[in-house]
């Protein structure tokens, strides 16, 4: 049912109301990234609780982050010159998410709950993928929290922020549609995604001319390889194989397409026809 339907005072805003009226009662969407004013008069309890599990409610003092991730508007005071931002997504309540962000990052980030099951963590300090996989492990073994975690890229501070934000937002979305995995990177999500945005005769001859050679194994070696520069030794350690198997099947596949693995741009040509494969495998 719409909002309007339920609410007939509701007017959407785009960009913050500032000058509120207290007789209303604000609410941000964050998919839709825009704001409900309501009249307090037509919000009953229940109604209350009900908006509340769906969007956040606004105060007076709206959150400076807020504001910078969905507009662009920057503080006036803020001592930090770029942020990475993680995007968290709870399969349930994670009300002691808080808890773990002060304990993992101490003062290094900031908390923003946009729903109940959808964070953004602004980091203030650069830490590695190992590290933040660690983090991904404490939530899971101390607190009990299961989710998926996308780990952004480093953004400078200005009013361009939000809008490279939302990318990441759609990226992430694109991503999680399409597989299922615990954490993702704005890098390996952009390499993933690429192929499915190359346009449809591209697509086509990448599956006419290669998607045959391409079963289960050979996607995991060719991905393997491309992770691993084309480094045979490094590749072969990481898919538990001898390094004479995987020239073997560098080999066949060579034969196969005239594709020479070994090569930048033939294994580049590869791992895009293997992502391909793999994302539009059940679609």
């Amino acid at each position: 049912m719409q909002l309007a339907q339920l609410f007939p005072s509701l007017k959407i805003h785009h960009i913050y109301p500032s000058h509120q009226n207290f007789a209303t009662s604000t609410f941000y969407d964050a998919t839709n990234t825009c704001w409900y004013e309501i009249a307090k008069s037509e919000i009953t309890v229940r109604d209350s609780l009900f908006l509340k599990h769906f969007y956040t409610e606004c105060t007076e003092q709206v959150d400076p982050w807020l504001l910078l991730l969905t507009q662009g508007i920057v503080p006036k005071e803020t001592p930090y010159s770029s942020v990475r931002i993680l995007q968290y997504h709870a399969k349930k309540d994670a009300h002691q998410l808080k808890d773990a962000v002060e304990l993992f990052f101490m003062h290094d980030a900031y908390l923003l709950e946009v729903s109940t099951d959808t964070f953004w963590i602004i980091l203030f300090k650069d830490y590695s993928l190992e590290e933040l996989e660690g983090f991904l492990a404490i939530l899971e073994n101390d607190f009990y929290l299961h989710g998926q975690l996308f780990i952004g890229q480093i953004l400078p501070v200005s009013e361009m922020l939000h809008s490279s934000f939302k990318s990441e937002q759609t990226m992430f979305q694109s991503i999680q549609n399409l597989q299922y995995q615990t954490i993702y990177t704005f890098t390996e999500s952009f390499q993933s995604l690429l192929p499915i945005h190359l346009n449809l005769p591209m697509q086509q001859y990448l599956k006419h001319t290669l998607h045959n050679n391409l079963h289960e194994e050979m996607i995991t070696t060719i991905t393997t390889l491309f992770i691993h520069n084309g480094n045979m030794s490094s590749a072969a350690k990481e898919l538990h194989i001898h390094r004479n198997t995987l020239l073997y099947r560098v080999q066949r596949y060579s034969e196969e397409t005239a594709l020479d693995l070994r090569r930048n741009e033939d294994l580049l040509l590869a791992y895009l026809a293997a992502q391909l494969q793999k994302l539009t495998k059940y679609s």
